[in-house]
């Protein structure tokens, strides 16, 4: 057996990625479409769809402008 570490770096730009759009952004979604459909399948379906149209448009626009 061989002994091997691996060390994982997560910067703190990805955690807050994360927390920005992960957490704040399909939370207001959920409670908004909630609030105006009354359903709980439409508010959690249609918040992990603009949860990750959200993060596809953040990276497309991140290879295409930098």
């Amino acid at each position: 057996m061989s002994n091997q570490f691996f060390f994982l770096v997560i910067h703190s730009s990805t955690i807050k990625s994360f927390l920005m759009t992960d957490l704040l952004v399909s939370t207001g979604m959920y409670y908004g479409l909630k609030s105006m459909s009354h359903n709980e399948w439409i508010s959690i379906i249609g918040c992990l769809a603009v949860t990750e149209t959200y993060k596809r448009i953040l990276t497309f626009y991140r290879h295409s402008c930098l």
